[in-house]
């Protein structure tokens, strides 16, 4: 039987040691896993997850203020009358707060530019007071009068390209649209270049007409629509001022001036506001690939005759904050945890970004708490949690695992999270290898949204997302949501999954409310049904198997899946030679080889397991040991001084793109290396990810004698 299949029947309920966690053999048809998993099916409720929509996205609730102090005692009461046990837990993160922004154009004539989005009728929400105008946080403060340069989407490939054609940002405010990279990283390159402001904008051909209709009539952004969101883009997550520990109320703080955050004005338009200044531009014409929806033929340069003006001024204050966690604690592993999360504050109402994904998380609480009612309480602990201040900067739920590190390396099981997890019917996820597995069988057991004729499974396979083997096609987590503390830091194996496929996106603006998403993603929740769904399963298996369902043998394939990805990468840019076949390179070799001979050991070590479970041989004590040698498998990833330039960044199998943010950095201390052609390097690091695979080897061996009942 190869891995996957006894993945499968694993953690679809087919292990014969019952929840005591003793030998006594279980009717297959009567397993204590199929009990709980059946209540958690049948305890969603799509009435339930509108009324937790209504609960929080009924007011704006920006990290730190006080609409967000309110939502966190909402969700608070909300756990507890679940019966569940909370913890509220406070931080205090040097976050940034709107005071005041102008943009005009000065030349050739006096234009004053819109900076928040216009009311729409029939929408209740986007009049409130507490919204703001459109803001990026952390911009500097400051005001200046320049000539306009468009740099695309403001990547560092577009930045040497202006270079390289003579094209200076020295002085200038720079344009660029939104897309391709996190917006932290268009303010880093446009002041690295010179810049004195950047304006961001949102171009009708990624989110306006160019995709679809425009809202109230359809979904996509209006003219008027702008994305706020940070920009800090720091070598490590979480408060500002406070990396690797916990930002308590008295908490050792960096001196602000010595970080480095964003020193230039920076603002988030419509594309209607933009159109005014790309259209006035004289420059020398855009390149194709540059071009965007608007009406006309892009410019590189405005001319000595368009001037801006562009003024920013933002607050940085000490401001307090919670995460806010719901335990149901497990009846005989307590100690060991499956957290499932989403952040709560939001830009504005946030019914979208973050609402759509928190409600799957209290409603998944809801049904992990009838469950227990009824007699089905897991055996390992399950944490709900609704992080803090995440669209700052993935500040709360960073604190939280600072603030844990010792006991979440040594307990915690998975991270499942959750972010704007119901946008729509179509079902993806992105993982590390462990918990691939477990989530695809979670997938075949949910019905579809809106066609209960298929399995999740069945419909995220039949989109033509097959992976090599019986997977579907998974993602690999990159940066931009809260996964990343648990990841980079803690090395515990996550997941990041949800629904899309909605005819439209309202991210970030003030038209993320609830008339937009009953409107666009739908009145009938059956989205959300489906996530809480497959997130419930998934967290059950992870929860409640004697055996943990973490798949051992996929990492082995998946390195080399990286690392031929590295080769490519190098023979691009000249680093490697390249060779006929466009196979392995050389310098990767040792690394492949490891991973050859890992995936081998870790196979049979399965199939080990799979025997002694079969003849029921495998004790209490044997299956407790079996469990932390799979915890240590994700923790043999991390090494102390982290990897290259970055410390913070602790695992060596994943970290975020240093350059785009969103983007996975995948065997990341090798990428660097690569990508920065340093053979020196290279060989330093190498050595790191084979003493990596060496202690993988020395985890399998010890299960696989474990199971023959010789360690």
């Amino acid at each position: 039987m190869s891995f996957f299949p006894w993945v499968i029947w694993l953690v679809l309920g087919g292990s014969v040691i019952g929840m005591s966690g003793n030998d006594a053999a279980v009717d297959a048809e009567m397993t204590p896993q199929k009990a709980l998993d059946q209540k958690l099916l049948e305890t969603v409720d799509a009435a339930k997850l509108r009324a937790w929509h209504d609960m929080t996205a009924s007011e704006p609730h920006m990290a730190g203020t006080p609409g967000d102090l309110r939502l966190v005692d909402r969700l608070a009461k909300a756990f507890a009358d679940m019966g569940l046990e909370v913890e509220k837990h406070p931080f205090w993160a040097y976050l940034p707060l709107p005071v005041s922004a102008e943009l005009e154009i000065v030349a050739p004539e006096r234009l004053v530019l819109p900076l928040r989005e216009v009311d729409v009728a029939g929408d209740p929400y986007d009049e409130d007071p507490a919204l703001n105008a459109g803001w990026n946080a952390y911009s500097g403060s400051g005001e200046a009068v320049a000539e306009v340069v468009y740099a695309n989407y403001g990547t560092k490939a577009d930045f040497q390209w202006l270079a390289e054609q003579g094209v200076s940002c020295r002085g200038k405010i720079v344009i660029a649209r939104y897309g391709r990279n996190f917006r932290g990283y268009k303010a880093k390159f446009a002041q690295a270049a010179g810049a004195a402001g950047l304006i961001i904008y949102t171009d009708p051909r990624d989110n306006g007409y160019g995709r679809g209709l425009m809202y109230p009539e359809g979904g996509f952004a209006n003219d008027s629509s702008i994305q706020r969101g940070s920009i800090k883009t720091l070598k490590y997550n979480g408060d500002p001022l406070t990396p690797f520990v916990e930002a308590t109320e008295r908490a050792q703080r960096l001196d602000p001036e010595t970080v480095e955050l964003p020193k230039i004005p920076v603002q988030p338009v419509g594309w209607g506001a933009a159109r005014q200044i790309l259209s006035r531009m004289q420059g020398a014409p855009a390149p194709q690939a540059w071009q965007g929806a608007l009406p006309f033929r892009y410019r590189l340069t405005g001319g000595a005759g368009l001037k801006v003006r562009l003024q920013v001024r933002q607050d940085r204050k000490i401001l307090k904050s919670y995460n806010v966690l719901g335990v149901l604690r497990g009846a005989v592993y307590p100690e060991q945890k499956v957290i499932l999360g989403s952040h709560h504050d939001a830009w504005g109402h946030g019914a979208g970004d973050p609402a759509a994904g928190l409600i799957t998380v209290l409603e998944a609480a809801r049904a992990f708490s009838e469950a227990a009612k009824a007699g089905l309480r897991p055996l390992r602990s399950v944490v709900f949690a609704g992080w803090g201040a995440e669209e700052q900067g993935i500040i709360g739920s960073v604190e939280w695992v600072e603030a844990n590190l010792a006991g979440l390396k040594k307990d915690a099981v998975a991270y499942i999270n959750l972010d704007m997890a119901a946008m729509g019917p179509r079902f993806r996820a992105s993982s590390s290898p462990a918990l691939k597995s477990v989530i695809a069988a979670a997938a075949r057991l949910t019905p579809q949204a809106r066609d209960a004729e298929q399995t999740v499974l069945e419909n995220w396979l039949a989109r033509g997302s097959r992976a090599a083997g019986a997977l579907p096609r998974f993602g690999d987590l990159g940066g931009g949501s809260d996964h990343v503390g648990f990841v980079a830091l803690a090395g515990i194996s996550s997941a990041g999954m949800g629904g899309g496929g909605s005819p439209g996106t309202s991210y970030h603006s003030n038209y993320d409310n609830l008339a937009w998403y009953r409107k666009i993603v739908g009145k009938d929740y059956a989205p959300a049904v489906m996530v809480s769904q497959v997130a419930a399963l998934t967290a059950a298996r992870l929860a409640n198997q004697p055996l943990l369902p973490l798949d051992p043998v996929r990492v082995g394939p998946e390195t080399r899946r990286h690392l031929r990805h590295l080769a490519k990468l190098g023979r691009e840019n000249g680093f490697f030679e390249r060779n006929a076949d466009g196979g392995m390179v050389p310098q990767l070799t040792r690394v492949d080889a490891a991973a050859i001979l890992y995936e081998h050991e870790a196979r049979r070590a399965v199939e080990s397991i799979r025997r002694a479970l079969d003849e029921n041989t495998l004790g209490a004590s044997a299956l407790q040991q079996a469990n932390r040698l799979l915890l240590d498998l994700d923790r043999a990833w991390l090494h102390d001084q982290g990897i290259p330039d970055r410390p913070w960044f602790r695992n060596l199998f994943a970290a975020t793109d240093e350059d785009s943010g969103y983007a996975p950095w995948m065997l990341p201390a090798l990428r660097y290396a690569v990508e920065r052609k340093q053979p020196e390097t290279l060989a330093q690091v190498e050595r790191l990810y084979l003493n990596v695979f060496d202690e993988l080897l020395r985890i399998v061996r010890s299960l696989e004698k474990l199971a023959s009942g010789g360690l």
